[in-house]
This record gives C-alpha cells, sequence and structure tokens, in this order.
C-alpha cells in the first residue's frame, strides 16, 4: 500500500527533494550574506580611507626651499671643514664637570677664533645648554678649549662644537658621560 503524500496530509515540501532544495536556499542565502557583508566591510574601509587621503595635506617643496637648501650646503661645509681637522672631544661629569676639546696643529685663525658649545641631551630638552668658548690656550701648537659645564647629568649628551673663524666649523660628537 501506497500512501500518497498530498492524501496523508504532509504536502509536497515533507519530501526529500523540496527539504534538500529549502537547505540549499538557506546555504546560498548565508553565504551571499557573507560575502555582501565583506563587500561592504571593504567599500566602507576604502571609502573612509580614500576620504583621509584626499583631505589631508602634503606639501611636497617647502616654501622656503632655497633657503634650505643653502642652510643644508652651509651646515655640510661646516663638518666637512670639522672633517679635516683631528678634533678630540671629551666630556666629564659631576660638580666640576667640564668639556675639553684638543685640536692638534690649529692654525692661529683657529685658535683665536670666537664660538660656542652646544650641548643637548636627547632624553631631556630641558637639561641642553649653550655656552661662550673661552679664549683657547695653545700649547706645542695643539690649542685646547676647556668649558666648564657643571652638574652635567649622567648618560648621553650630543655635543656641538662651533668656531666663527674665517673657516668657521662645526663639529657634533655623541658622547657618553660618566
Amino acid at each position: 500500500m501506497k500512501l500518497d503524500p498530498i492524501a496523508a496530509g504532509t504536502g509536497a515540501a515533507d519530501t526529500p527533494a523540496a527539504a534538500t532544495s529549502a537547505a540549499d536556499r538557506r546555504g546560498v542565502r548565508l553565504l551571499l550574506g557573507i560575502v555582501f557583508g565583506f563587500l561592504g566591510i571593504s567599500v566602507t574601509v576604502h571609502a573612509v580611507a580614500l576620504t583621509y587621503v584626499f583631505s589631508t595635506q602634503t606639501d611636497l617643496v617647502r616654501a622656503d626651499y632655497y633657503q634650505a637648501g643653502q642652510t643644508y650646503d652651509h651646515e655640510m661645509s661646516l663638518r666637512a671643514a670639522a672633517a679635516r681637522e683631528a678634533f678630540d672631544v671629551r666630556v666629564a661629569a659631576g660638580p666640576a664637570g667640564s668639556v675639553t676639546v684638543r685640536l692638534p696643529q690649529a692654525s692661529a685663525a683657529l685658535s683665536a677664533a670666537s664660538g660656542r658649545l652646544k650641548l643637548y641631551r636627547p632624553g631631556s630638552a630641558r637639561l641642553d645648554r649653550t655656552l661662550p668658548l673661552p679664549a683657547a690656550v695653545v700649547t706645542d701648537g695643539t690649542a685646547v678649549w676647556r668649558v666648564p659645564a657643571n652638574d652635567l647629568a649622567v648618560g648621553r649628551w650630543r655635543v656641538r662644537f662651533e668656531l666663527d673663524a674665517a673657516t668657521p666649523l662645526a663639529l657634533e660628537v655623541d658622547r657618553d658621560v660618566r
């Protein structure tokens, strides 16, 4: 005896083919929902990124590019002049701290030049200072500038030694002060 699905009141949806078809439709809907969800997120992220990119200003050229170039060239010539000399820089810490710069075979013009010593503390800008150079003491052709720098903290310092001679020069070194 065969049961007629319609006569039994089960309906066509209760057949195995119809159940598989409904599960397939749910799976397709879920898959489409995930795909469109990712596409929506991607479009949103790209829209935000493009809005940010086009709303920010990028100045690739400085307004004072000529002056900046000349300043850079001047700094490089100062460093090149210092590189030709045989400087020895020593830094001592403590209450009687000092910075000593020795220049063997210094010319009279360099020995007599005025200048300044700049001390930069990379970890603390409040400790930075600029000190005038005292007159150099020349012994056997070696010029020695000893600059008192009281209470230098122990640690890394950037020392910049600048001379305003006929040929100005600048020397910059990093030193660990102990």
